[in-house]
């Protein structure tokens, strides 16, 4: 059985120093602790709402090479992210799935001066690219992408073949293209595995959430607990700065003046719309908009996932899907399926984060790089510790992020490294086969051994990978019986979430140990129902209940546009999983 919060508690306060503490649990802090802990090196990471709340749980939900920076002469960090995008499908296989990508054509030439000038840097638009453009892109895409290759080059298609693979398609296309790049079911549950990983590798090392840097003294780090309202100090040797867009505001705490971040939101919607399902066949749609941004629309298990905007904005607690972005989306997917009317009324969720990237006068912000940087503030009289602020990255390579990260922590350290990530598997993909026939068949073994339907053992193993073993023996243990408001799940199941997934908040559960409120499942009936059982598990009185209650309905409300039913607008019975 895991600790419980207050043991973590106890044990953060009772070590009171630690080589190395990491302020926010994104990816890119999460995968520096992991690193860092498979080295030896005791670590705390703390962030001030859950693991992979921010910015790292409001993805395009892709794992990719990044087509678009080769028009910036990006070709290594294309490279970086095409080799950690091949990984990531052989060490995260239960997470992470091939998707093929369809770019529509709708000339032979456009786009070739401006894409020129962009790729030397001058000032330029392109509004459109033509298909000479995408051919030369695509083919130094699949050179870029060539190291553990695990997927098809790209291909072209004739115009009619197009129009057949992706029926209601804007029939003006000339020809269209398809590329393999990945998809991630659950990002915020990979970042949840990095941190037990890490903790199972290193007994010594702590994370914890829902705990808020408040300030410092001296050589401590003074923290606050979010959820007792308790405070303790930590004393580190060196700190990680992985707050992403609130990096500045978390090293003002720390008393020293930065400016590193420049952020950018993107909003992205959520859309029950079966004839568009079925038109993607199982394929993401890539275009481009009338103001030449990149849009994207893909099967998201049986939703479809559309976006995204990328506009400024100075204050990160205040990203919000706004309705001008709703606009832009619906339009801009609207123009690529002119025959399957989209609109307001197919949304079941909506969400918005905020990319840590450098602080740029650039005029485009599509132009800012997404390439990463360590800046340091080195120690003072007052301040004994360096901090090292991570800046920028993308989610496909924080695993090179880290590695880099960590490598310039060991050295300061006086360290050595003791093994790489490279082909370390991550959490429920550890043991189980890759995407396939494979993992088909393991599935289909797990299925016998453990006595589960099809169909059950089917979702256990989308949702935990190999970890379904654990899952299911614990459902057996005891007396297991499928949700009242949603039989997709089981309530020994959400139990084993609550106690062995570090839960403090319902949100938690809703939002990230699971796809329930993503997928448009959070009804009032599931929200109460879940806090039931997490009252149980985690011995909320009814005042913490009802407020859990509150705060979710609110939060759902605020941040993701969905006002709570007693019924979830729904056409399925059970959760889908990813074929």
């Amino acid at each position: 059985m895991a600790m419980t919060r207050q043991q973590r508690l106890a044990a953060v306060r009772t070590k009171a120093h630690f080589p190395v503490v990491i302020v926010g649990a994104g990816i890119n802090g999460i995968g520096t602790f992991r690193d860092l802990s498979l080295q030896g090196v005791d670590c705390l990471i703390v962030d001030k709402g859950d693991f992979c709340s921010g910015a790292s749980a409001a993805p395009s939900r892709l794992i990719h090479g990044g087509l678009k920076y080769l028009e910036t002469g990006e070709f290594r960090l294309v490279a970086e992210a095409t080799l950690e995008r091949n990984r990531l499908l052989r060490n995260a296989g239960h997470l992470v799935r091939p998707l093929e990508t369809m770019v529509p054509l709708f000339s032979w030439l456009d786009g070739i001066g401006p894409t020129v000038r962009r790729f030397f840097r001058r000032p330029a638009r392109t509004t459109s690219r033509g298909a000479a453009i995408i051919e030369l892109g695509l083919s130094l895409y699949d050179y870029l992408g060539r190291r553990e290759r695990v997927m098809p080059r790209h291909r072209f298609w004739r115009r009619q073949a197009a129009l057949q693979a992706m029926p209601g398609l804007d029939p003006r296309l000339v020809a269209a293209a398809s590329y393999y790049d990945a998809w991630i079911t659950q990002p915020e549950r990979l970042g949840l595995e990095l941190v037990m990983d890490a903790e199972a590798a290193n007994p010594g090392s702590v994370g914890l959430n829902h705990v808020r840097l408040v300030g410092r003294d001296g050589g401590r780090l003074r923290f606050r607990d979010e959820l007792s309202q308790e405070e303790f100090d930590v004393r580190p040797d060196l700190v990680i700065n992985a707050g992403g867009a609130w990096i500045d505001r978390a090293n003002q705490a720390m008393a020293v003046q930065s400016r590193y971040i420049g952020g950018t939101k993107g909003s992205h919607l959520l859309l029950d719309h079966p004839a568009l399902l079925r038109a993607l066949d199982g394929r993401m749609l890539s275009f481009a908009t009338a103001d030449g941004r990149l849009c994207l629309a893909f099967p998201f298990l049986d939703r479809v996932l559309t976006g995204s905007t990328d506009l400024r904005i100075d204050d990160p607690d205040q990203a919000a899907c706004e309705d001008a972005e709703i606009d832009y989306i619906l339009a801009a997917l609207g123009a690529m399926f002119p025959g399957l009317p989209v609109d307001r009324s197919h949304i079941v969720y909506t969400y918005c984060g905020v990319r840590p990237l450098p602080r740029s006068d650039a005029a485009d912000v599509g132009e800012i790089s997404r390439d990463h940087s360590v800046p340091i503030d080195e120690p003072t009289t007052e301040r004994p510790f360096p901090i090292l602020s991570l800046v920028g990255g993308k989610w496909t390579t924080f695993r090179a992020f880290a590695a880099e990260t960590a490598d310039r922590v060991l050295a300061r350290l006086g360290r050595q490294r003791r093994c790489s990530t490279e082909l370390e598997p991550i959490g429920g993909g550890r043991s189980l086969p890759p995407a396939g026939p494979a993992q088909d068949a393991w599935m289909a073994e797990f299925s016998t051994r453990r006595g589960l339907d099809r169909d059950r053992a089917a979702a256990l193993v989308h949702r935990y990978g190999s970890r379904a073993e654990a899952v299911a023996r614990f459902c057996a243990a005891g007396t297991d019986r499928p949700l009242r408001s949603l039989p997709a799940y089981t309530r020994r199941e959400i139990e084993f979430i609550a106690q062995e997934e570090q839960v403090g908040t319902l949100s938690d559960v809703l939002l990230r140990r699971t796809v329930i409120a993503i997928t448009g499942r959070a009804s009032l009936g599931v929200v109460q129902e879940l806090a039931e059982v997490l009252s149980d598990v985690l011995g909320w009185d009814a005042t913490r209940l009802e407020a859990e209650v509150a705060r979710t309905r609110t939060e759902l409300a605020d941040r993701h546009r969905v006002e709570l039913a007693e019924q979830a607008p729904t056409r399925v019975t059970r959760v889908a999983v990813p074929t």
